[in-house]
């Protein structure tokens, strides 16, 4: 995987919650297109930061037999910019008890001020099914 957003992993409730750290460097890719004179860390990206900490989450609880395939994202919203040089911390709570699928809350938070939220929903796989695929 060539982008990783999860920096560190500040807290984990098995099962439940995960909340975890992303450092945005000035010095990342993104930052030459996105956009020159006024950089932007991209809501595309705070969106993979989500599913990559919800992942973490599910594989963390079903001691990585199991992992979540995106199934839908809903009611995104992105109430303010992520710059460079700001360390955006993301939650991620589960929402629901089934067991072949997640409902996942993420919220990410940049200086106490919520910067972006979403819903989203994961279809669970055992890994061998999942390695069928690659």
């Amino acid at each position: 995987m060539r982008f990783v957003f999860v920096d560190r992993i500040v807290a984990l409730d098995v099962g439940r919650s995960i909340e975890t750290l992303k450092n945005v460097s000035a010095t990342e890719d993104v930052f030459t297109d996105h956009f020159p004179g006024h950089p932007v860390f991209p809501g595309a990206l705070i969106v993979e930061s989500f599913e990559q900490a919800a992942q973490l989450l599910v594989a963390q609880t079903y001691g990585f037999a199991r992992l979540g395939r995106l199934e839908r994202l809903s009611r995104v919203a992105f109430r303010h910019f992520v710059r460079p040089g700001d360390q955006v911390s993301v939650r991620c709570e589960r929402r629901d008890r089934d067991e072949t699928a997640w409902t996942v809350g993420a919220t990410a938070r940049v200086g106490g001020r919520t910067v972006a939220t979403a819903v989203l929903v994961f279809a669970l796989e055992d890994v061998a099914a999942s390695a069928e695929w690659a």
